[in-house]
């Protein structure tokens, strides 16, 4: 079984659409599909503090 350690986490935002694409299609289950989706998430929540500065939401972070 993988664990996060082992999925590699996109670093660009091309790598994320890829990686999104790829964990849509692939036919992943349990560990290892938990795995790709929090590789996909912390990619993303790195990109969203780099886009936008200034375009946020007030409270945004409340949530």
């Amino acid at each position: 079984m993988k664990n996060i350690d082992t999925v590699s986490v996109p670093k660009t935002p091309q790598e994320l659409e890829r990686a999104i694409q790829r964990y849509r299609t692939s036919n992943l289950r349990g560990r290892e599909l938990f795995c790709h989706w929090q590789a996909i998430r912390l990619a993303a929540l790195a990109q969203a503090g780099t886009d936008g500065v200034g375009d946020q939401i007030p409270g945004d972070d409340s949530y």
